[in-house]
């Protein structure tokens, strides 16, 4: 008997158990599917590869379990939808989503939704629903339109760079609030106070930074990202944020994620936690990952099913080797910025068990710790440190 016929005859279905920690699942549902046809693209779609996307049985089976799965004291509980291009799922499926989420969240427990786009396709009636239901919106862009045209083109071999902006304004024009994200790679590295500049004139406020994959399509396409060219990057964009003092006026996580990583000895991110595995990532047919960067059988958790708790596959994704032993490097365990680090991502570790990025994250977090470092890593430290900056550059 299946799912459907038992919830037809109200036969009580044993109540999913609960997760010990906390767990985020990235779901991609069109799969690779995308609009675009990005030079260094990580999760490309091969040619002639057909995109599914996720059904509406396996989409009411996930939202209702990863509601249930999450533990008793959440007050918050994120769904993140990617691709690929994940508008391509269409309005529909959201919409269905969004109801699905309602039904199924229990009392008191806020849902949130964050979407990532190259927002191409984005058009009013997205923006509407966006807005309606307070989604935290991504916007993949890499630069001017040289830049963009250059990286980013479309199936065709064009431009995106117009298509792009166009999303933006509607975003603008509906007053939801975006992020970019840019990749960074070794062809842009003396580019980054000029990018810096061309974002914050485009109105962004809010920008993420991410250093180029080394998966997909990126190493044969010539693609590379040196240690050297990361840090440089990064020290050039922090530069001229405080140049331009915009403490407080443009969001840099990569600047903001250090801050607060400092102060609360906690990260906001997987990048730089001490341990990962709790971003776990489901394909559109239901295939479970334990990371977004890799997807491969040595990370591979199982297929979504009726059979296997939500949370013995967040145990199983906490326990993996890639996330306990990411902070334990011997390196690490000596260097002056590992309470910010902690290692890096997993993937930019290579076979000799040296991440590529090492000396980049070094040279940029040696920076922004100094000033920190005459504050204690507390509640109060922050405070002290907020009071001391804001009156610098009130």
């Amino acid at each position: 008997m299946n799912l459907a016929q038992l919830r037809a005859q109200q036969i009580p279905i044993a109540a999913e158990p609960r997760s010990a920690a906390p767990f985020h699942l990235l779901v991609k549902p069109i799969g690779a599917g995308c609009n675009l046809a990005c030079n260094y693209c990580y999760y490309p779609q091969r040619q002639g590869e057909r995109t599914k996307k996720m059904d509406d049985g396996l989409l009411e089976d996930f939202i209702r379990r990863y509601i249930a799965a999450q533990p008793r004291y959440s007050r918050e509980i994120n769904f993140v939808w990617q691709g690929g291009e994940p508008l391509l799922a269409g309005i529909g499926f959201y919409k269905r989503a969004l109801a699905l989420q309602q039904k199924y969240a229990p009392p008191g427990v806020r849902i949130s939704n964050s979407l990532q786009t190259n927002g191409t396709l984005l058009n009013a009636a997205w923006c509407r629903l966006f807005k309606q239901h307070e989604f935290i919106i991504g916007v993949s862009l890499d630069g001017d339109r040289q830049i963009q045209d250059a990286h980013r083109p479309d199936k065709r071999g064009g431009g995106s760079y117009e298509a792009a902006l166009r999303g933006i304004a509607l975003l603008q024009q509906h007053r939801i609030e975006f992020n970019l994200l840019v990749v960074v790679h070794d062809g842009v590295a003396d580019r980054a106070q000029a990018m810096y500049d061309h974002f914050v004139a485009l109105g962004a406020r809010y920008l993420q930074f991410q250093p180029l994959m080394l998966e997909g399509d990126a190493p044969a396409a010539g693609y590379g990202l040196s240690a050297a060219n990361w840090g440089r990057f990064m020290l050039a964009v922090y530069r001229r944020w405080r140049g331009q003092g915009h403490w407080g006026k443009v969001f840099v996580m990569n600047i903001e994620h250090v801050y607060a990583q400092y102060f609360t000895q906690v990260s906001p991110s997987c990048v730089h936690a001490e341990r990962c595995g709790g971003n776990l990532v489901m394909e559109p047919d239901g295939r479970l990952y334990a990371c977004d960067h890799l997807i491969d059988a040595q990370h591979y958790l199982g297929h979504f099913d009726l059979r296997t708790p939500f949370a013995d596959h967040a145990a199983a994704a906490a326990a993996m080797a890639f996330g306990q032993d990411k902070s334990l490097r011997r390196e690490c365990q000596s260097c002056s910025v590992k309470s910010v680090c902690q290692g890096g991502c997993p993937a930019h570790v290579g076979a000799d068990r040296y991440n590529r990025l090492c000396a980049g994250y070094y040279a940029f977090f040696s920076a922004l710790l100094e000033p920190l470092r005459a504050y204690p890593r507390s509640p109060q430290g922050a405070m002290q440190w907020r009071a001391a900056v804001s009156g610098s550059t009130g």
